[in-house]
């Protein structure tokens, strides 16, 4: 009895340890067994990609009242597309953007991802504020207008996802124009003072350029226009020599008289188109909104560097989100996003295929617009400057000095004079004065 006894005990224990064995190795004891209830098995998601738990990305954007309506359109369309990633969107005003989005980077709070203007990237990189987005950028299949994607590349890293541009353009009354010179809107300096005077002979109350009186970027832009030897004056270094003659007959005529404009003109289309201003500045998306026959009355000069970029930007302070911010990304830069934006704003896109690739033809065969092969070919080259990390703070100095020279009959003397003097300061006390 106590013989059969052990046996047994040694058969079940030599059982057991086949089963232990058998469940290490994990081979199947039986027909395999579905995975779901039901019967049905599980479906994995794609090698590479993770099924996303309900993620909240708050992003902040400035942008005009339209503009923030048609993106709230945009995230519910995303929002359709990816059903456990919420969009909190918020508009704030543009005077208090650049303020409100550096406190956030001080603190460490506030949205997860900013539509920022692109000459404001590098700065809040070089601060700290702003997380690289190499990874992201790598994932887009989007073929970049190199003019719009450098501003954002700084220290060998990206640091924003281009969403469109929006640039300041010097623009000019053809009627006026061929009236004074056979040659059309003037390429270079040399040509625009034959034209000033001219000008000045025959229409003296005339504005040869209008700037609002708001918008001291207007200025360096208008100035650019002409194309320039050197550093750029919207570089906002010290002005060189040539620069400073270029103010200096903007002031003082050299014996001609003109008119130089600094107001707030609510009709400067209808002026233009009547003759009664020569030149002034404004945004490449409201010139594309006005109608046929005044645009065939207005002449643009295409600017030759910055162009008004706007890119997606993530704060540092984002943690845990990197899956749904990439897919914002790649919803805001696809090609489908860039035309609904351009068809209703004007707002350049910032991808190749949206441009047409022949002269004249701005529109296809579907229906769909297409960008200028001007601008496909200006904002294909690389830039040579952009905006380095000090420039917001300059641009703060000179919009400073352009309020305080406001209602002085030689104010543009005392721009000149106070910009040149500030420089000149910092050269001679050795800082680097922004």
């Amino acid at each position: 009895m106590y013989r059969k006894s052990s046996m047994l005990m040694l058969i079940l224990s030599f059982v057991a340890v086949i089963i232990v064995l058998l469940s290490l190795l994990r081979l199947p004891v039986g027909p395999a067994s579905d995975s779901k209830p039901g019967g049905k098995q599980a479906v994995l998601p794609p090698s590479g990609e993770k099924i996303s738990e309900p993620q909240v990305i708050n992003v902040s954007v400035s942008l005009p009242e339209s503009q923030y309506e048609s993106m709230m359109r945009s995230v519910d369309r995303f929002e359709e597309q990816n059903p456990t990633i919420t969009v909190v969107l918020s508009n704030i005003e543009q005077d208090e953007a650049y303020a409100q989005w550096k406190k956030d980077g001080q603190l460490g709070s506030g949205p997860d991802a900013v539509l920022m203007d692109n000459a404001w990237v590098r700065e809040f990189a070089v601060l700290g504020y702003l997380k690289p987005l190499d990874d992201m950028m790598s994932s887009l299949p989007a073929q970049w207008l190199d003019g719009l994607v450098e501003p954002v590349n700084w220290n060998g890293y990206w640091w924003g996802v281009p969403k469109d541009a929006d640039p300041l353009v010097a623009v000019w009354s053809l009627p006026l124009l061929d009236s004074l010179t056979s040659k059309g809107v003037p390429g270079n300096w040399g040509s625009f003072v034959q034209l000033a005077v001219s000008a000045g002979t025959s229409a003296p109350k005339v504005p040869i350029v209008h700037w609002e009186e708001n918008q001291s970027e207007q200025m360096l832009a208008w100035l650019d226009s002409f194309g320039i030897e050197g550093q750029r004056t919207e570089k906002l270094g010290a002005f060189d020599e040539e620069t400073l003659k270029r103010f200096d007959f903007l002031a003082k005529g050299s014996g001609s008289v003109f008119t130089v404009s600094r107001s707030h003109e609510p009709n400067l289309a209808d002026k233009l188109a009547e003759g009664k201003i020569l030149s002034a500045v404004m945004r490449w998306s409201d010139y594309e909104q006005l109608s046929p026959e005044l645009q065939s009355l207005i002449g643009v000069g295409y600017p030759h560097g910055w162009y008004g970029g706007r890119s997606f930007v993530v704060l540092a302070h984002s943690e845990g989100k990197e899956e749904a911010l990439n897919r914002w990304m790649q919803h805001i830069a696809s090609e489908t996003e860039q035309q609904a934006t351009y068809d209703q704003f004007g707002l350049l896109p910032v991808i190749k295929p949206i441009y047409t690739q022949f002269p004249g033809q701005l529109q296809e065969a579907g229906g769909s617009r297409r960008g200028s092969k001007e601008w496909l070919d200006d904002l294909s080259r690389k830039p040579s400057q952009t905006p380095d990390p000090a420039w917001p703070r300059r641009l703060e100095r000179w919009q400073q000095l352009w309020r305080n020279s406001v209602g002085s009959g030689d104010w543009l003397e005392i721009l000149a004079l106070q910009w040149q003097n500030g420089k000149d300061e910092a050269k001679s006390s050795g800082s680097s004065q922004p």
